[in-house]
């Protein structure tokens, strides 16, 4: 059996890592853009460059 425990704080974190997400594909997008390199995008989205990469394929805006 699986605990799904459910609250406003919960819905509220969960729409927080929503924006989060598509806050750093849409810096990604725009630094990757400007010909920025994927060491120098990680380091100014304070992420590893593999999650910057996979940035650009997490779900739509």
């Amino acid at each position: 059996m699986q605990v799904h425990p459910r609250s406003a704080e919960l819905d509220a974190l969960a729409e927080a890592h929503r924006r989060y997400i598509v806050a750093l594909r849409q810096a990604v997008q725009a630094l990757r853009a400007d010909g920025t390199s994927w060491t120098d995008i990680a380091q100014a989205c304070h992420v590893r460059t593999a999650d910057a990469q996979s940035a650009l394929h997490q779900g739509p805006d």
